[in-house]
């Protein structure tokens, strides 16, 4: 199975520059051609503040052939636990509601080449709302019948390090998600893949492979954030083998453009302040 993989697109109709990349993005997938397109959350730049980004977003990546299968970010329908403090708007039902509307499910699954794909909402993790109980039921059903190898999608990455990494990191999901994860997935061939941080990555943790899509909009320099992995903007490609084997490859098309988040104020207004502390 071809997966095309995509993250972070902030899409909006004032990211132009943004907009221009996702849609460098969807040229490039449209000529490789895969069996589906996964899109790894924060479709939108602000959906969580302004729904109606939510509409752009789905016009832009209707232009996709292959199935389109989406998770939230926390640019979508706001952040869960640990980022209380910061300046991320808290996780939104009716802004998950209207994602859904816009964008279809949070959460799903499939099965094919003797492989199981799930989606899961990581904006519910540790959030008090009541579905983040029913998402883990779920998803724990699923599983029990699951004899192959799983490949886990999810917004933000389950840990920097290891399942036990304190204290908890807003750009990591909490503790209490992260050990249940570790269990639920012991034991068995894993592959988690995983947007938010703006940097690719491929890490053995535990039992499982764990890799991180880019951004296709934007990088964050290291005055703003540290490097963890490799900073450019692109997509992944994703081959899943039906022997449990995968194969993922960075792509940056000729057409993407590597923006500073600091220079683009017209989406992020905030990066003016951001950009006198780093001087």
């Amino acid at each position: 199975m071809r997966l095309a993989l995509i993250s972070d697109t902030h899409l909006a109709p004032v990211a132009a520059a943004f907009n221009a990349n996702a849609e460098a993005a969807i040229d490039w997938i449209e000529t490789w051609a895969p069996d589906a397109v996964i899109h790894l959350g924060d479709v939108t730049a602000d959906g969580a503040e302004d729904p109606d980004q939510f509409e752009h977003a789905r016009v832009l990546l209707s232009r996709l052939s292959a199935p389109l299968h989406c998770l939230p970010g926390n640019h979508d329908v706001g952040d869960c636990p640990p980022a209380n403090g910061t300046k991320e708007p808290p996780f939104s039902s009716r802004r998950l509601a209207q994602f859904r509307a816009a964008l279809g499910a949070d959460q799903w699954w499939f099965a094919r080449d003797g492989w199981t794909l799930i989606g899961l909402n990581s904006q519910l993790f540790a959030s008090g709302d009541a579905e983040d109980a029913l998402q883990a039921e779920w998803l724990e059903n699923e599983l029990a019948a699951v004899r192959g190898p799983v490949a886990l999608f999810l917004h933000k990455p389950l840990v920097l390090e290891t399942h036990e990494d304190t204290p908890d990191h807003p750009r990591f999901a909490p503790l209490e998600a992260r050990r249940r994860l570790a269990r639920l997935l012991a034991d068995r061939p894993a592959l988690v893949v995983s947007g938010h941080v703006h940097q690719h990555r491929r890490r053995r943790i535990g039992v499982a492979d764990h890799l991180w899509a880019p951004s296709t909009a934007f990088l964050l320099p290291d005055s703003v954030q540290p490097r963890l992995g490799d900073k450019q903007v692109g997509l992944l490609t994703l081959e899943l083998s039906p022997d449990g084997g995968w194969r993922a490859e960075m792509v940056s098309p000729a057409a993407m453009v590597s923006h500073d988040v600091l220079d683009h104020p017209e989406v992020y207004p905030q990066v003016l302040e951001m950009k006198r502390s780093a001087m």
